[in-house]
């Protein structure tokens, strides 16, 4: 089973706060609240450097994944016009002696540290980087 959901369209680093909000509705709707502050930070995170580093439109999804015998997650989706990047060698860049957690380059070790995956996958009219969230408790709704 899946259940989605589209965020409105983001513009600006101001429409972050509205942003949230949805997330966190969307969240208490599919009955897993319990993520919505480690989902704020991780759409947060994601979306900023879509704004920062992609081309608009910036689009966020997310998405309900429930299959029996498998952990449930929450995927969060974040397309945006721009180019893929190589998420292999973002974490290389982690294990490098040089790397510190300066003022640019935490917010993606952020978003690893709080979900169970993430990637970028591209395509013709830009890419998505996703993370996923595992769900605790049964919280599936059954509507």
């Amino acid at each position: 089973m899946r259940r989605s959901s589209t965020c409105p369209v983001v513009r600006t680093n101001g429409s972050l706060r509205g942003l949230r909000g949805h997330v966190r509705a969307q969240l208490q709707a599919w009955r897993q609240e319990a993520l919505a502050d480690d989902a704020e930070i991780v759409v947060g995170e994601l979306v900023t450097n879509a704004l920062r580093h992609g081309r608009p439109p910036v689009r966020v999804a997310l998405s309900l994944r429930h299959q029996p015998g498998v952990r449930n997650t929450v995927r969060i989706e974040v397309t945006d016009a721009g180019a893929a990047f190589d998420v292999r060698l973002v974490r290389a860049r982690w294990r490098h002696p040089s790397f510190t957690a300066g003022e640019s380059g935490r917010g993606l070790l952020m978003v690893d540290a709080l979900t169970c995956g993430w990637g970028d996958l591209g395509n013709f009219h830009g890419h998505t980087v996703w993370a996923e969230l595992v769900c605790e408790g049964a919280g599936v709704p059954v509507r």
